[in-house]
């Protein structure tokens, strides 16, 4: 192995498992962070659990987290193996 190879970062999987927050809230963050229509979105959070992204860096994760999570929706960041 080279000194200078690249090593590959780990990703994750963002999982929306619960909506206790203002539906219609979630519903734009789920809208906003995936690009999903609001007819798209509103199914997505009506089957939970979803997962709204993957493959992710941990970064992008924790700040998608901290999103969706300020509109009441519960997240679990799960790493891709």
């Amino acid at each position: 192995m080279q000194k200078n190879q690249l090593i590959a970062e780990q990703k994750f999987n963002v999982v929306l498992t619960a909506a206790d927050g203002k539906k219609v809230d979630i519903i734009q963050a789920v809208k906003d962070a995936t690009g999903l229509s609001l007819i798209e979105s509103k199914s997505v959070v009506e089957s939970l659990p979803a997962v709204l992204k993957e493959k992710l860096p941990k970064s992008e994760a924790e700040k998608l987290e901290k999103a969706l999570e300020a509109a009441g929706a519960t997240i679990d960041i799960k790493p891709v193996q």
